[in-house]
């Protein structure tokens, strides 16, 4: 108990005992809210005693109404409310100034609280709240719109409306009397209560919304008790900004588009308006935008601008039209009307390609040309590609591993036929490049043929070539196959096993008779290339099956080579490791290593996508992981398994591009062919193609 002794004494004195009002102390406790607000009538501070009789403090009423707006319940724990006040003895003699006298507990001779003094003007000023006052009160902060969170001069939430539990995502009742950051980390409010100033506008993310949140200071009678944010849900208008900003970079995207294409567009809404000429229309036609936009294609065609209108004749047909145009300068275009209908099936424009005629003549003679070319350089680039290989590429310490590499160097010699055998990502390709670099050399082609990523029309005319006028779109002078560019070298068939039957019989017979015939051609066409096949699939059932031929099975069986899944040598994965971080530090910067902990970790995991998962793997910790060691935490408990969901924030059009690959990689897994993943996702096999080159998953090995 302290003990006030700095009292000055002068003529007007009397006993602390006579200036005082006998009050009853409250038991340090939880105490009943209307039994508070009574005793609240009769003194400005209520004296507090622990279990002894001993004084712990007192209530001071000026923050009554406070805490019955901001806790809302009929119980109070006095504990968390008291407030010093000096205490005296009841035979202390007093100033009784008029001024009013200090505040003070008056003990008795025992220690024991007997009544308190306040100054006589503020004895009766009060602050009793009727308890209607202040359920109509909550009533009125609920019914708002906005967020409102009032805090003590602690940071303590001592008021919360609806708005704001939904938006925070936690009830009111959990949340009174937690520290503001708990529910808010990045809140402004510690900011507002060591200031004491207010804060406006403030971007404020609370949970999973962005808000718009105004701080003040809630000052009563002079007092500082705390603090109010007041907030507003922005979350719709942050997307809705976002979306617009999007459409905008479309839009700004597709007319840069349109502009920058070197054929004339002309696009009319579906009433024939002129809406768009680029600038190679106006080039080609000397016919400026602005003197056709917005007019009608009708009053065009009776101003002479043209002949007829293909625009016209696709309103009309509701298809594709071609025509030749002649315009009023005698120019002849040839222009493709195409309609774009809206979702209800409406004509919704009208796109117009142009093309000078003179100019397409010309363009197609350097096509020929560039074609030619094309396919020539497709040829030496594809070679020069497949070599690329080093030593530094084939990381391992396993003695199984030792044992493969040492039959491929002994075999590599000779020209027998080898079948590489053994699940995706386990190094196949490698293999096979190795076997030719080193019996081939670096001077020999060494082409490369995914089976399972050709669709079935085209892979024959891949592997063999075909003659001039084979089929609708063959190139005039024929197109050698990659059996006649793989001629004194190697040809990698790599997923032989999704080799379509019919193809299976002709490959055999080159494999047999070292010649070949082109698509439409009629002479034999002799070839010397070593074969290496491989696939991961299990050709022991397809015979069973009857989808793979026997006969062409042992004949590339002549030398097969098993490469065990990592899971199965375990002993590579810290070479593979430290090959893969140190191949990432040189192209990043980094100088990340890896603790024993994160190692042990990755040894124990399945890796069920082998060398190649653990590649990616170790990519992705490198970029992501913070820091110069990764460590247990930063590697996945399942490392090859999709996470649940994008993370927040991410684009729309990025997450649905991850949703893909990811699906596109699953059904990969399970049907081992492209085809077949086409055919159980119920797509096209073009789109499936291109989707899994877009993604990177053709040419695995």
């Amino acid at each position: 108990m302290t003990i006030g002794t700095n009292w000055r004494k002068n003529i007007y004195q009397m006993k602390a005992s006579q200036a005082m009002t006998p009050v009853k102390p409250l038991l340090l406790s939880t105490v009943n809210m209307e039994e508070l607000c009574s005793m609240c009538d009769q003194v400005k501070f209520i004296p507090v005693v622990d279990a002894h009789g001993r004084y712990a403090g007192s209530f001071d009423s000026s923050t009554l109404t406070w805490l019955m707006l901001g806790q809302g319940v009929q119980k109070l724990d006095l504990s968390r409310h008291l407030v010093e006040i000096p205490c005296v003895p009841a035979e202390t003699e007093m100033d009784v100034p008029d001024a009013g006298l200090r505040h003070a507990v008056v003990v008795d001779s025992g220690e024991k609280v007997i009544g308190v003094i306040v100054p006589p003007r503020n004895a009766k000023g009060l602050y009793h709240i009727p308890t209607d006052l202040s359920d109509w009160l909550i009533a009125i902060i609920n019914s708002s719109d906005s967020g409102i969170i009032a805090v003590d001069e602690l940071g303590n939430i001592t008021l919360m409306n609806t708005v704001a539990e939904e938006i925070l995502g936690v009830a009111r009742v959990n949340a009174i009397g937690s520290h503001i950051t708990k529910f808010s980390p990045n809140s402004m409010m510690p900011r507002v209560l060591e200031s004491r100033e207010p804060l406006r506008g403030q971007k404020i993310q609370l949970g999973d919304k962005v808000t718009l949140t105004n701080y003040s200071p809630i000052i009563v009678n002079g007092k500082f008790l705390g603090a109010v944010a007041v907030f507003q849900d922005i979350s719709n208008l942050e997307m809705i900004s976002l979306e617009l900003n999007i459409v905008k970079s479309l839009l700004r995207e597709n007319e840069a588009i349109v502009d920058s294409s070197y054929d004339g567009i002309f696009i009319t809404d579906g009433n024939g308006i002129v809406l768009q000429a680029n600038r190679a229309y106006e080039r080609m036609t000397g016919i400026k935008a602005g003197e056709v936009v917005g007019k009608d294609m009708r009053r065009l065609v009776e101003e002479k601008y043209y002949d007829e209108s293909v625009t016209l004749i696709v309103m009309e047909r509701h298809e594709p039209v071609t025509i030749t145009q002649t315009l009023r300068n005698g120019l002849k275009l040839l222009v493709t009307g195409n309609p774009v209908f809206n979702d209800e099936g409406e004509l919704f424009r009208v796109v117009t390609n142009v093309r000078n005629i003179t100019e397409l003549i010309t363009l197609q003679d350097k096509l020929k040309k560039t074609k030619e070319q094309s396919l020539k350089y497709e040829a030496e680039l594809s070679h020069l590609r497949s070599l690329q290989i080093e030593d530094k590429d084939l990381v391992y310490s396993s003695p199984t591993m030792d044992r493969i590499v040492e039959l491929a160097i002994k075999i590599a010699y000779v020209d027998s036929t080898v079948l590489l055998l053994g699940e995706t990502g386990t190094g196949k390709e490698l293999i096979a490049k190795l076997i030719h670099k080193t019996g081939k050399g670096l001077q020999r082609p060494f082409i490369k043929i995914n089976c399972a990523t050709i669709p079935e029309p085209l892979l024959e005319s891949e592997l063999f070539g075909y003659e001039s006028g084979a089929f609708t779109g063959a190139n005039r002078k024929g197109k050698m196959g990659l059996f006649e560019l793989a001629h004194s070298g190697t040809l990698f068939l790599d997923e032989v096993a999704d080799l379509p039957l019919s193809l299976q019989a002709k490959i055999l017979r080159a494999i047999q008779e070292k010649e070949i015939l082109r698509l439409g051609g009629g002479a034999p066409i002799t070839i010397n290339v070593r074969i290496i096949a491989a696939t991961h699939r299990d050709i022991g059932e397809m015979l069973k099956k009857g989808s793979f031929r026997r006969d062409l099975y042992y004949r590339l069986m002549v030398v097969p080579i098993h490469l065990p899944p990592l899971r199965e040598r375990k002993e590579d994965i810290p070479v593979l490791v430290k090959h893969f971080m140190d191949k990432f530090n040189r192209r990043f910067g980094y100088q990340k290593t890896i603790s024993h902990d994160a190692m042990d970790k990755l040894m124990a995991y399945s890796w069920p996508g082998n060398v190649r998962e653990l590649e990616n793997l170790i990519e992705r910790l490198m970029v992501t992981g913070a820091g110069d060691e990764l460590t247990p935490d930063f590697v996945p408990e399942h490392p090859g398994r999709m996470e649940n969901a994008p993370e927040r924030g991410t684009k729309l059009r990025t997450a649905l591009e991850q949703a893909e690959a990811h699906l596109l990689n699953e059904c990969y897994k399970e049907y081992a062919s492209w085809s077949k993943v086409a055919v159980a996702l119920g797509v096209d096999r073009s789109t499936i193609f291109r989707k899994a080159s877009k993604y990177g998953f053709i040419n695995k090995s």
